[in-house]
């Protein structure tokens, strides 16, 4: 028994480890970069900047807090001595720039040229005189021309603790007066009052005393409130300004202020306010004209292919900047083979092998020919459901491993699994029929066991390869019918591969643990991890069909399962016939029967309201002038 523990813990093992060198300056593609610290020794309870000094290629730009778009402004990870913190993080004003992302003209806040970050970093109370402090951290910014760079530079210094005062280095004195002049000032002495009514947020701001704001003026929402892409509406009225803005619908933000930069002229030049107003907001939530949801049309799905390009992909790029190299046929054959080779160790199929390995087990001593036949099979059943999967998937221009989103069809796997790990536990014996499926293999049942084995192996490999092999199907189906066949082939025949191998070299079967009584309690572990696995698919079937069917298809899985106890229990040739018939077939019968039944009408998605719907090409695009909100869940589940 314990060779077999050992066996399955090694199957998972797998680790790597990967180190980089910090400096203090990057030149990329999209910027040179240096991050300055601003003191050189710190007084207990003070603090310092340390600055991000970014000088972008030309028409390169990186971000603002609020990219307008997106994107994302500069960040530090900090690596800090024990009771240093870090503070808040000070962005210059940024410009409005106009560029074409991905071909489409957006307005953006950000920064081109030269620009400065400041990042505040905090000394604790006992800091000690004299001492060094390492200061470590990684900075992260994202620049954009056509396409957009994200970019990284790892950073490190040391501080002393000061005795008295903080030491400020004056080799970089101007630059952070620099930094500082280029920072918004407080506009705490101005009046600032939002209202927002159907989406429209009016901002009306009065000046103080002596100050008189002229065009042009601008409001740089940093809460990300405010629509980047309309125009702001100005009227100035003597001291007065009242800003026309519309809700960005593209923000879940909402908040009782409105917060940002106010840009003007006034008689002393250009001007720069940090802004908080008050957000007063009407009865409907966020401002925004909510509609129900309802399914969609022909009509509808028409519409949103008009205005959302399904053929699009837009061009990839590693992190250093360079292109991804472009898949070929030649190139995907190994991954797709590699792939479904790795695909054995995933939770969702390891088990259904496990009874194929425990098979091979059980042949040790018996006609090689026979093991080589079996394992042929096997290798058949796989790769002809493959085929037939792939035929539809191709045919039906369908999505790999879609079938996982059919309610009915994960219904049946979820069945299937319980009741294959219920009879392996041995709560039932129903010999070599579709759960004890490569239990015999000296007859032809056992070979049908063994190709169901393969059946079963593809069905449950859909939804575990994503992780290896979500490009390769992503080019497997862009590829003409023939060329994706054969790519399905290597997925199949890298799966089976290990298990022929195995049928074609019986000196290896030999190496295994001979039958025994250990195999009883193999095949109840399995059990457990063939219950697993129908417990993997349930998560996803929640999903599908909401709380309640769900809870009605554990209850139909209850009921199943008692009907399946009650045939072990009274179906057997020991029991009398009267009894047998009559409680064993005919009550167990009624129960199973009854359960699936109930379990299957579960299998439907849950009724209107607030359920998911599902996607369509343009649904995002057709729901934005209609004031619905959207909330798109964009994830790997089925």
């Amino acid at each position: 028994m314990h060779q077999v523990l050992i066996f399955l813990l090694t199957s998972f093992l797998t680790g790597w480890l990967s180190a980089q060198l910090p400096s203090f300056q990057a030149k990329q593609e999209g910027t040179i970069a240096e991050v300055i610290p601003q003191a050189t020794a710190v007084e207990a309870e003070d603090y310092f900047y340390v600055a991000l000094k970014l000088k972008h290629a030309p028409h390169y730009h990186s971000y603002y807090v609020n990219p307008g778009t997106t994107g994302y402004a500069p960040k530090i990870t900090w690596e800090l001595p024990e009771g240093f913190t870090a503070g808040k993080t000070l962005y210059p004003v940024p410009e409005l720039i106009k560029a074409s992302l991905g071909g489409t003209p957006k307005n953006i806040y950000g920064y081109e040229g030269e620009v400065t970050f400041l990042f505040q970093v905090n000394a604790p109370a006992d800091l000690e005189a004299g001492k060094e402090y390492l200061i470590k951290g990684e900075a992260e910014w994202l620049v954009c021309k056509t396409k957009c760079i994200p970019e990284d530079q790892e950073f490190s210094f040391t501080i002393k603790g000061a005795k008295e005062g903080t030491v400020f280095d004056p080799a970089h004195e101007e630059l952070f007066e620099k930094a500082q002049a280029a920072m918004p000032k407080d506009g705490a002495s101005w009046v600032a009052l939002a209202k927002e009514s159907k989406g429209s947020i009016t901002f009306e701001l009065t000046a103080p005393d002596g100050v008189t704001p002229k065009a042009p003026i601008y409001f740089f929402s940093s809460d990300k409130q405010v629509d980047a892409q309309t125009d702001q509406e100005v009227n100035i009225s003597g001291r007065k300004v009242v800003l026309t803005l519309k809700r960005n619908p593209e923000s879940k933000e909402v908040s009782e202020e409105l917060k940002g930069i106010l840009t003007f002229q006034s008689e002393d030049g250009a001007e720069a306010l940090q802004i908080t107003g008050a957000l007063v907001t009407d009865a409907v939530a966020g401002g925004a004209s909510v509609s129900a949801f309802v399914p969609a049309t022909a009509e509808d799905r028409a519409k949103g292919k008009e205005v959302y390009d399904v053929t699009y992909l837009p061009e990839t790029v590693e992190l250093g900047g360079g292109k991804e190299k472009k898949a070929t046929f030649w190139t995907i054959l190994g991954p797709a083979f590699l792939g479904g080779l790795l695909l054995n160790l995933m939770p969702c199929v390891f088990p259904v092998l496990g009874l194929k390995v425990m098979s091979f087990v059980s042949q040790a001593g018996e006609d090689e020919s026979k093991i080589k036949y079996h394992g042929l099979v096997f290798g058949l059943g796989l790769l002809v459901t493959m085929w037939i999967l792939a035929a539809i998937i191709i045919s039906l221009k369908l999505d790999w491993g879609q079938q996982l989103s059919n309610p009915p069809f994960l219904a049946f796997l979820i069945i299937l699994f319980v009741v294959m790990g219920l009879n392996l536990y041995g709560l039932f014996e129903i010999g070599t029929s579709l759960t004890g499926a490569g239990s015999e293999l000296q007859n032809k049942k056992g070979y049908s066991g063994s190709f169901f084995s393969g059946v079963l192996t593809t069905l449950v490999a859909t939804p575990c390869s994503g992780p290896f092999l979500g490009a390769v199907m992503a080019f497997a189906l862009g590829q003409p019918p023939l060329t994706a066949m054969v790519i399905f082939t290597f997925f199949g025949l890298g799966i089976a591969s290990p298990y022929i191998v195995l049928s074609f070299f019986p000196d290896l079967i030999k190496k295994l643990p001979r039958p025994g009584a250990w195999m009883e309690s193999f095949k109840q572990i399995m059990a457990f991890l063939v219950i697993g696995t129908a417990v993997y698919f349930m998560r996803a079937y929640q999903k599908l069909v909401g709380a309640d069917h769900f809870n009605l298809f554990l209850f139909a899985l209850l009921v199943i399962g008692l009907g399946l106890y009650i045939y072990g229990r009274w179906g057997t040739a020991m029991i009398a016939k009267t009894k047998r018939m009559v409680t064993g077939y005919g009550v167990a019968g009624l129960l199973t029967v009854s359960g699936i039944a109930w379990a299957f009408s579960t299998a439907k998605p849950p009724k209107p309201g607030l359920a998911w719907h599902e996607w369509y090409p343009g649904i995002v695009e057709l729901s934005r002038p209609k004031g619905r909100i959207i909330w798109l869940d964009y994830t790997a589940d089925w």
